[in-house]
C-alpha cells in the first residue's frame, strides 16, 4: 500500500541521516584522537572516548527506535537492546546521590557544631562517603568530568582529614561546591535520560492512588497494601526533589509499620499533594 511504501521511505531517510552521522562522528573522534592536549591528558581522553561512546550507542538507538516506530506503536525500551538497563542505572545513580548528598549534609551539621580538633574525623568520614558511592556499580553510569570531580574531592577531603585541627568554614567550603557539582550532573542526567521514564512513574503512581481511594470508599483491607506498593514504585522517582525524598522516607516507614483507615487517608492525602508538587501535572 502506498502508507507502506511511504513509511519504507521514512526509514530509509532516517538511515541515510543517521549514516552520515555517525560517519561524521567518526571522523571527529580521529581529529580529537591526534591533537596533543587530547592524547596527553588521561582524563580528557577518558572525557572524548566515553562521549564519543555514548553518542555513537544514542544514535544508533535513535536509528533503530525511529525505524521501528515507523511500522508499529512501539516503546523505546521494547526495542533499543540495553536501553531499560541504562535508564535503571541511572535511576538507581540518581537515587544514591541523593542519599550522599544527605550523608554529606549531615556530616556538615555536625562539623558546625564539633571543635576543631573534632572536624578533620568528619572529613575522612565525608571521604568515605564519596568512596563508597563511587564503589556502588551505578556510579559507572557518571559522566568522565563528574568522575574527575569526585577523585579531586576525596583527595582534598583527604588532605584536611589528615590536619590535627581545622576550622568552622574548611568542611563546607569543600563540601557545598561539589554538591553543586552533583546536583548540576544529576539534573543534566535527568534532562536526558530520565524524562520519559520520570512521567511514566508519574503517572502510575496517580493510577495507584485512585485505585487506594476506591478501596478506602469500600472499606476494603486493601487499600494499605496499594498504597504501601505505591509508595515503593515512586521510589524510581528518587532525587528528582528533595522534599519528595522526604516525603518517601517517610511514608515509607508508615506503610511498613501498617495502617489504619485514618492513616491510610492521610498519608492518601499527602501523596498527592507531593506528586502535584513535581513538575509533570
Amino acid at each position: 500500500s502506498s502508507s507502506d511504501e511511504r513509511r519504507a521511505q521514512e526509514a530509509e531517510a532516517v538511515l541515510h541521516a543517521s549514516a552520515e552521522r555517525l560517519a561524521r562522528r567518526v571522523q571527529e573522534l580521529g581529529v580529537q584522537m591526534r591533537r596533543p592536549e587530547v592524547v596527553s591528558d588521561r582524563w580528557t581522553l577518558m572525557s572524548e572516548l566515553a562521549a564519543s561512546r555514548a553518542d555513537f550507542r544514542n544514535r544508533v538507538g535513535d536509528l533503530v527506535y525511529l525505524t521501528a516506530a515507523a511500522f508499529a506503536d512501539v516503546r523505546r525500551e521494547d526495542v533499543v537492546p540495553g536501553y531499560a538497563h541504562q535508564v535503571g542505572a541511572r535511576v538507581a545513580l540518581r537515587g544514591a546521590a541523593a542519599d550522599l548528598r544527605r550523608s554529606l549534609q549531615g556530616r556538615m551539621e555536625r562539623a558546625a557544631k564539633a571543635t576543631d580538633a573534632q572536624r578533620p574525623a568528619l572529613a575522612r568520614q565525608a571521604e568515605e562517603s564519596l568512596a563508597a558511592f563511587v564503589s556502588l556499580s551505578p556510579s559507572l553510569a557518571l559522566r568522565t568530568p563528574t568522575k574527575r570531580e569526585i577523585v579531586a574531592a576525596r583527595g582534598r577531603l583527604r588532605e584536611a582529614g589528615a590536619k590535627p585541627e581545622l576550622g568552622p568554614d574548611v568542611l563546607p567550603g569543600l563540601v557545598e561546591p561539589f554538591l553543586a557539582l552533583l546536583e548540576e550532573a544529576m539534573e543534566e542526567m535527568t534532562r536526558t535520560w530520565l524524562t520519559v521514564h520520570d512521567r511514566a512513574v508519574w503517572a502510575a503512581s496517580g493510577v495507584r492512588l485512585e485505585q487506594v481511594d476506591m478501596h478506602l470508599e469500600l472499606g476494603s483491607p486493601g487499600a494499605a497494601r496499594v498504597l504501601e506498593e505505591a509508595v515503593t514504585a515512586a521510589g524510581a522517582l528518587s532525587g528528582r526533589s528533595a522534599p519528595f525524598d522526604v516525603f518517601l522516607r517517610k511514608g515509607r516507614q508508615e506503610a511498613s509499620a501498617g495502617l489504619n483507615e485514618a492513616g491510610a487517608r492521610d498519608l492518601l492525602a499527602r501523596f498527592r499533594e507531593r506528586l502535584a508538587s513535581l513538575p509533570f501535572s
